[in-house]
């Protein structure tokens, strides 16, 4: 707990009654390999940092799961379009090895923000934060190759390689897994 304390008040200096009023409505969850953080029909009001583990987010289309993004060791990882808009998840957010998390209600610490101004700064930068990383995810598809969005990948989340399928990563790619073949042989 306090790697994710401490990561927290890097983004925003905390005070010491912000830090023990956060820790108070953190929770342990372990996930075995196969299991959901979150999947469609549920309601997610939860954000949880990753203390050991990965947990990958798909979405079926058309009966395929199309890789969103992977969530590493000391990452964070929630469904904010789901818990922002009261609307059930619309994508599945597994984990791929067991996994364990540090789990907050995003809601009880949206209630503390009211009373600090430190924590409210905090969950604007997360908002800011999980914003730039979709941006860039959406933008990539627009503007950089199937290799410099590999390139990028194995730039960001080296560990990809090594706990990741190339099934999965070339989902997350949008290419096929013979093309990632070709991507990763030409290195």
């Amino acid at each position: 707990m306090d790697k994710l304390l401490n990561t927290l008040n890097q983004i925003s200096p905390l005070s010491e009654d912000d830090l023990n009023n956060i820790r108070r409505i953190i929770s342990v969850k372990e996930l075995n390999t196969g299991d959901y953080w979150f999947h469609p029909e549920m309601y997610a009001n939860q954000v949880a940092y990753i203390t050991k583990g990965y947990l990958r987010k798909y979405l079926l289309i058309d009966g395929k799961e199309k890789t969103d993004f992977f969530y590493f060791d000391n990452d964070l990882t929630g469904d904010l379009p789901s818990i922002i808009s009261n609307e059930t998840c619309k994508s599945y957010n597994e984990a791929m090895e067991p996994t364990s998390l540090l789990v907050f209600s995003y809601h009880e610490l949206d209630k503390l923000s009211k009373e600090s101004r430190n924590i409210e700064h905090l969950m604007r930068i997360f908002a800011e934060l999980a914003f730039v990383r979709y941006y860039n995810k959406a933008t990539s598809f627009l503007l950089q190759s199937s290799k410099e969005r590999y390139e990028e990948l194995i730039r960001s989340q080296p560990q990809v390689l090594q706990r990741a399928t190339q099934y999965h990563i070339a989902s997350y790619l949008g290419i096929t897994p013979q093309h990632l073949s070709r991507l990763r042989a030409s290195k």
